[in-house]
């Protein structure tokens, strides 16, 4: 039977398919016509037994070629009992190789024909597959060459060729599991990453699969980070790095993020001289090491604040923290909700119908059901897989110790639930994203649901972190007993903070940053012990609030972020700081409202005070003189102190001052001391042209890095001492400062790092185009 010509306008691959297709076709037919005789018996139990020992004869992924092979196949195996037929032997012509025996083997080369069918039939799948990651990076590709023609490099050369060596590895990857014929799902491979100049970024493919046998665990590249993921023998040190598996791929994940939660989970605690920064710190540089995370480097930071992970080493961390019960995924490799067996939970954000479990959409339907309203309510927010995981959930919210939000966009809980998990650790309700990406809106319909915080006798973090809705909160947050962290950043709608803060006697980490029409701070806040940092402490005018004095019987506040909001005189500040013992990093932004006190029409206001007063003063002294001389003429009738010995008067008066000059000495030697120790100044939008009068080289001896943005700034005083300390000088947005790079050089000897940015009256500075000029390190070489 002759071969049909090979049809025309298709791929090589498919042309091959198409003629060993008809191979197959032809084989199957004139093995099929071995002559069995009726009444031989077919042993169908032995020919399954030998389709399920050889799983690739079956072919029922091509249509009637299946059924010829499925014949073909179960002819071979039966030939065997027909060769002791009587045709068989007859058709041998005398005992030589038959005609039954030649279809046989036709039958036997079938097989091979089929297999390489199917063969082929995957490589025309993997090509089919790989043709749009293939487009992806021609695209970047042409992106980058069209980048490098331009004669200023575009800032995005540097992220789209890290987004092509990621996308070749992730087609590396599937070269050979394609090959190995159990390739993945073409959905699953469904995009790579596109760079910055071809549009939106596309998802990557998911290498993740929920078996131990996926071809991507079978990779060298899976084994190579089980090395490295094994090579920690710190069990903390493995919890800590799995924490990158919940979050999206290329997502930036802050510093001061991960330290929240690793220390919510007592993941991290001091160890010694070692305190909870140190340790957050070197254990990231243990992951920067082993390559399994990639710190985010940017311009003018001279150390990461952020991190991202690659995601193929994602997917793996996926499959160990899925075998370790850190937390649940799907079959996507997707953080749930589910927390029936691993006690932490993520908020995920739902597409509605596309996104319900199956069996609850089949429950919605029918309208009715056993489940409580409480459990629909559960069910709507955690989308549990079955009903059976439900109701095990609503009973078990006392195990819960971890509550994540990563994705949800209103993550309000019914104060019921809340207040029935009573082992929590971790409340995480806020934003978690970098704000270079693009914004999630949080809201909250009410603040009731914070009502059900009171039993939570073990939570260590909690972060209401860029969530509207709250203008308040309230006073149950007082029983957080052993609450370390309360991050209320940019909670845009927050106007006060309950009396009751002050029984947070375990708190060490207070941040009210970006919190704009926050008008109250109790007092109470100076009773916090071992509050360590504090972020976004506004000074205001109401009546009763806490004030910069107050925070001073702070003894371990060692930061202090200021918003300044009313008339504030920055040189008075002095008597407050001085009383810090431990601050060693220090910020003052003034607001719109933030008017010194010491402008000049205030200073002429002050002025005609004093005259008025020293006009007052010396009609009190000639009043005093007047009656004075009537007394001399009365002979001191009426005087009772004229009744005591003059040089007995004298002497108390002189003890007097002397004491008060000595307590008045003693508490400047102590003041100077307190100012000392501040190592970090940040100044924002001082209003004032000269800077403050405790800003001066003498008493900020330890003040290693300084800088000054906006504002009205215009010098800095050396008078005292002609040279600062400082390393690290940063001066943005400065119009009226004027200093030349020469006198830079005298002015600070020790400058290691300068960041001048905008300010034109700083001249002759050697900075590079990003206004950064960073002094050399010593040599080595001989």
């Amino acid at each position: 039977m002759p071969i049909d010509p090979v049809i025309t306008n298709v791929s090589p691959i498919q042309e091959i398919i198409d003629r060993i297709s008809k191979l197959c076709t032809l084989t199957a037919e004139y093995a099929g016509k071995v002559d069995t005789p009726p009444e031989t018996t077919v042993d169908t139990s032995s020919a399954a037994d030998d389709q399920a020992e050889n799983p690739q004869d079956g072919s029922a992924s091509r249509g009637s070629s299946g059924e010829a092979n499925k014949q073909g196949g179960d002819d071979g195996k039966e030939t065997p009992k027909t060769e002791s037929g009587k045709k068989g032997k007859d058709a041998s012509g005398g005992g030589g190789f038959s005609k039954t025996d030649a279809l046989h083997e036709l039958g036997k080369l079938y097989k091979e024909l089929d297999y390489m069918y199917r063969s082929f039939e995957k490589l025309d799948k993997f090509q089919k597959d790989l043709s749009d990651p293939l487009k992806t990076l021609e695209a970047n590709v042409n992106d980058i060459v069209a980048d490098l023609k331009k004669e200023d490099l575009p800032k995005q050369v540097q992220h789209n060729l890290r987004v092509l060596r990621n996308n070749i590895v992730r087609v590396k990857i599937l070269l050979p599991s394609q090959h190995q014929a159990t390739g993945l799902s073409s959905e699953g491979n469904r995009g790579l990453q596109a760079t910055v100049a071809t549009g939106v970024t596309g998802d990557l493919p998911h290498l993740f699969e929920d078996s131990k046998n996926s071809p991507f665990e079978k990779s060298y590249y899976f084994k190579e980070i089980k090395e490295k993921y094994e090579s920690l023998k710190d069990r903390r040190l493995k919890l800590c790095l799995l924490c990158f598996a919940i979050f999206p791929e290329n997502a930036e994940i802050k510093k001061r993020f991960l330290r929240f939660w690793w220390v919510g989970e007592k993941l991290v605690e001091p160890q010694g001289q070692k305190d909870e920064n140190r340790i957050v710190n070197e254990t990231l540089e243990t992951y920067v090491e082993k390559g399994l995370i990639q710190p985010v480097l940017k311009k003018n930071r001279l150390e990461p604040r952020s991190y991202k992970i690659d995601p193929i080493v994602r997917s793996c961390l996926i499959r160990f923290a899925k075998d370790a019960g850190f937390f649940d995924y799907d079959t996507e490799g997707k953080p749930t909700m589910d927390f029936s067996t691993c006690y932490r939970a993520c908020m995920v954000r739902s597409d509605a119908e596309r996104a319900r479990a199956p069996w609850f959409s089949e429950y919605l339907k029918e309208g009715h059901g056993e489940l409580t309203a409480d459990q629909v309510k559960l069910q709507m927010l955690f989308n549990f897989p079955d009903q059976d995981t439900l109701k095990t959930a609503s009973q078990e919210f006392d195990k819960l110790q971890t509550l994540f939000n990563l994705s949800k966009q209103f993550p309000g809980l019914p104060k019921e639930w809340l207040s029935k998990m009573s082992n929590l650790k971790v409340l995480y309700m806020g934003k978690w994203e970098s704000t270079a990406g693009r914004p999630r809106h949080i809201e909250v319909e009410d603040t009731d649901f914070l009502k059900g915080l009171k039993k939570m006798k073990n939570l260590r973090l909690l972060s209401l972190q860029g969530v509207s809705g709250i203008p308040s909160i309230p006073g149950t947050l007082g029983k957080l007993e052993n609450l370390k962290i309360l991050d209320l950043r940019a909670c845009h709608n927050l106007e006060r903070l309950p009396d009751k803060m002050g029984s947070l006697k375990a708190l060490t980490y207070l941040d009210l940053s970006e919190c704009y029409l926050l008008e109250y701070v109790p007092r109470k806040l100076s009773e916090l012990n071992e509050l360590e940092v504090l972020k976004g402490f506004v000074i205001v005018d109401t009546k009763n609030s806490c004030t910069l004095d107050d925070l001073s019987k702070l003894e371990k506040l060692r930061k202090l972020s200021i918003n300044v909001n009313t008339t504030f005189d920055i040189n008075a500040a002095e008597g407050s700081l001085v009383k810090f013992k431990e601050l060693k990093k220090l910020r003052i932004a003034w607001g719109s409202r933030g008017v010194p006190k010491d402008d000049s029409a205030p200073k002429a206001s002050s002025a005609g005070k004093e005259r008025k007063g020293e006009d007052r003063g010396n009609e009190g002294n000639s009043k005093t003189t007047e009656a004075e001389d009537s007394k001399k003429q009365n002979g001191g009738v009426g005087d009772q102190d004229s009744k005591k010995p003059p040089r007995d008067i004298l002497k108390r008066a002189v003890t007097m001052i002397s004491v008060a000059n000595v307590w008045r000495s003693g508490r400047e030697r102590r003041d100077l001391k307190g100012l000392a120790n501040l190592v970090k100044l940040d100044l924002q939008c001082s209003p004032n042209s000269t800077p403050p009068k405790w800003l001066v080289p003498s008493k900020m001896v330890s003040l290693e890095n300084l800088s000054i943005r906006g504002g009205k700034l215009s010098k800095l005083e050396h008078e005292d001492r002609p040279w600062w300390n400082v390393k690290k000088l940063r001066l943005k947005f400065l119009v009226g400062f004027k200093m030349n790079w020469k006198e830079m050089q005298v002015r600070f000897p020790k400058l290691t790092y300068l960041e001048n940015v905008r300010c034109p009256r700083i001249t002759l500075c050697p900075c590079d185009e990003h206004g950064i000029w960073q002094s050399q390190p010593p040599s080595t070489s001989t």
